[in-house]
This record gives C-alpha cells, sequence and structure tokens, in this order.
C-alpha cells in the first residue's frame, strides 16, 4: 500500500465547506499516480503503455474539509490478464476516519495500435512485491 499526503486547495472545497464530490476522482488519481511511479516505476505512461478507466465507484462516508489533513492509500487488489483493480481509501491523517473509499478497474491500453494489452510479466512481478507487505 502506498500513502500519499494531499494539499487541499481552495478550489476543492464548495459553497457549504466542504469537498465538491467531482474532486473525489481528481485526488484519488494523485494516489495512482504515486502508486506507479513508487511501485511500477513509471513517472509518465507512455502511448504504447498506458491505462484507461473501465469502471470507478466511490463511496463518500464522511465530509471532507479544508482543515482536514488527509492522506490516499492505494492498493491494488486484483490483477487479471488485461485489467488490475485498484483499492484507495481517503483517510483523514489525525482521526483515521475514512472520509471516502473507491475501487477502479484499469485496463492496460496502447494508444498508438487502439487496443488492449496483457498486464506486463513486469508490472506484475512489482505489484505482487509491494501487495505482499
Amino acid at each position: 500500500m502506498i500513502t500519499t499526503p494531499i494539499q487541499l486547495r481552495f478550489n476543492d472545497i464548495d459553497i457549504q465547506g466542504h469537498m465538491y464530490n467531482g474532486q473525489y476522482q481528481h485526488i484519488f488519481d494523485l494516489g495512482k499516480n504515486e502508486y506507479f511511479e513508487h511501485v511500477l516505476g513509471i513517472e509518465q505512461m507512455d502511448g504504447r503503455q498506458t491505462v484507461v478507466t473501465a469502471n470507478s465507484t466511490t463511496n463518500f462516508y464522511v465530509p471532507v474539509g479544508m482543515k482536514d489533513k488527509i492522506v490516499i492509500r492505494t492498493s491494488i487488489e486484483k490483477v487479471g490478464n488485461k485489467s488490475f483493480t485498484v483499492f484507495q481509501q481517503m483517510v483523514d491523517q489525525v482521526t483515521g476516519t475514512v472520509k471516502a473509499d473507491s475501487r477502479t478497474v484499469l485496463v492496460g491500453w496502447n494508444a498508438v495500435d487502439k487496443e488492449s494489452f496483457a498486464i506486463p510479466a513486469e508490472w506484475r512481478e512489482k505489484i505482487e512485491r509491494e501487495e505482499a507487505h
């Protein structure tokens, strides 16, 4: 599991004083990026080996406020042939409260050839090592 600290910005918060629901996936994406960089060694996906979202669900439990100190916990639950499932939690660092969670199915995608590809053995090995901790 990779933990990513998040700095909330003024525009993340709506007029009611909590995070706008559309921002959650943007913030979860920061956790995915950190996972890809630290675990898979991918700083930026190229056109030949990238991923696209096939499905995403988010559960909202407790509103996030501007002064909340949050982190994103990211792990990969399952690796299939051409896809993997990412599980993430948005957690209050101070209280440990899970504010929201998300599951996203990402598919290996070759943007040049416009087709899916099998998840590389190298990615599988790195994910297995990380998730074994």
